[in-house]
């Protein structure tokens, strides 16, 4: 089914306001909820590293399940309402409740109880999120049957998203710096905020968008498998990169959300004043953002993408050099972190539309129509990366020797511990951006030609 009406104002505002509304409580999760476990409710660092991969590697198994699941109950029920809103719509709800949970119930329990609360709420809070996230993901190429307007659309995810981020990361610090005296507290009123702001733009979200473009031919749709993941992955090296792509940075941001916290608390000794740094780096990524559709237009996507990997990688890589052998200015931190991650960002806001062509591939190569299998198998990606990231850092964090008794009691880290901090938050990015740089230097294949033949395939159908 294909509706004839242009994408509007209102379409590409209700898509922003998905991922705002999900990453309102997503980034607290990916900057905070290490801290809240090691800082406040007391748990190993290696416990917690070890927690991390297992709820990463069942998350990410459960992506392209939710994705076979959306697939095969569409083509059965034809539901009026759309594909991906109605479970997007489900959801909502339960994204915000859950969030609340994983960060205030540990604090209710005590001895192995609170293993079990932390371990369960955690999964309850990830299956929410992939109930949301995996059609959200899915709806941009429903929305959308062409590339410009799927940059367009990638554009304000890219924004929604990064705004989203970069508010929790403005306000909580400060909300736990002012109830020091009571941590727990701080922490159960910031997730409270971000939940109920969180929820409302994910309700905007599934009022604002419409699904525009459905598959009108079923017959060869019905033969949708789990087994069909591993043919993408042996045929569409456009989704094979992209992947690649998606681990690097996932992992990279993983990292950088997790230990930045310590980078300015225990290097810096000030947390507070990461709030600054948010509010630079927010900055920063909006103006780039800003200028992406022109300079997409200009010198491609996949050229964009490469360059701003770069750019990313050599911001990083000297500002590690520098902070690992003199005392830098906070502000000098700041400003240079700021810029990479901007970079960064700029490559990220492209990559949705890039998955909507990968799509777009795969029905060209194998003329099955399976937005959210494709979208779910990323997503199991982008939870794997993930995993590599949070679980990494977490664990290098302790093997670097921190200690949370003595942060708690106001004493500084040694030496090793605050290099090694520093090498997590500046050394590892830079490697990762090289890792995403190569992934669309050698492994993505879809060319100017090639992307009109898929065109014209698509208007034949």
């Amino acid at each position: 089914m294909k509706k004839s009406n242009k994408l509007t104002v209102a379409h590409r505002f209700g898509y922003a306001m998905g991922d705002f509304g999900g990453t309102m409580t997503f980034s607290i999760v990916g900057s905070f909820l290490t801290r809240y476990y090691v800082n406040v409710a007391l748990i190993d660092t290696a416990v917690i590293a070890a927690m991390t991969l297992i709820w990463k590697t069942l998350d990410a198994i459960s992506n392209p399940v939710m994705g076979v699941i959306m697939d095969k109950a569409f083509l059965k029920s034809k539901n009026p309402r759309g594909k991906f809103r109605p479970w997007m719509l489900r959801a909502t709800p339960l994204l915000a409740i859950t969030a609340i949970l994983l960060f205030t119930a540990p604090s209710m329990v005590n001895g192995a109880s609170r293993l079990v609360v932390v371990f369960v709420t955690y999964l309850m809070y990830e299956a929410a999120y992939t109930m949301f996230n995996i059609p959200y993901g899915s709806l941009l190429s429903a929305m959308s049957g062409n590339s410009e307007e799927r940059a367009k659309l990638s554009s304000a995810r890219g924004l929604g998203a990064r705004v989203a981020g970069t508010l929790p990361q403005i306000f909580f610090p400060i909300i736990i710096t002012r109830f020091s005296a009571e941590p727990a507290l701080g922490y159960a009123t910031g997730v409270t905020l971000c939940a109920a702001i969180g929820f409302v733009c994910c309700l905007m979200c599934c009022v604002f968008t419409e699904e525009r473009y459905l598959p009108t031919n079923n017959n060869a749709n019905n033969s949708i498998h789990i087994k069909d993941i591993l043919e993408v992955f042996k045929n569409n090296k456009a989704f094979l990169a992209i992947c690649i792509y998606t681990i690097c940075t996932t992992a990279l941001q993983s990292i950088t959300a997790t230990i930045g916290t310590y980078m300015y608390s225990d290097v810096f000794g000030n947390l507070e004043i990461m709030s600054i740094g948010s509010i630079v780096s927010l900055v920063l990524s909006v103006i780039f953002m800003i200028f992406s559709s022109t300079l997409s237009i200009k010198m491609g996507v996949e050229r964009l993408i490469r360059h701003s990997l770069l750019w990313s990688a050599a911001l990083y890589l000297v500002l590690f050099a520098v902070c690992a052998i003199l005392s830098v200015n906070v502000w000098v931190y700041i400003i240079v972190s700021s810029l990479a991650m901007a970079a960064l960002s700029l490559s990220g806001t492209m990559q949705w539309g890039l998955v909507g062509e990968s799509i777009d591939y795969n029905e060209y190569l194998t003329g099955k129509r399976t937005e959210g299998s494709i979208y779910g198998t990323f997503n199991m990606i982008r939870r794997l990366g993930q995993a590599i990231g949070g679980s990494f850092g977490v664990a290098i964090l302790g093997a670097v020797g921190y200690d949370a008794v003595a942060a708690d009691a106001g004493l500084a880290q040694s030496d090793a511990t605050l290099l090694g901090i520093k090498a997590l938050c500046l050394f590892l990015p830079a490697i990762f951006s090289v890792g995403a740089w190569a992934a669309f230097k050698f492994v993505w294949n879809i060319t100017p030609e090639l992307r009109s033949k898929i065109s014209k395939e698509k208007i034949r159908s």
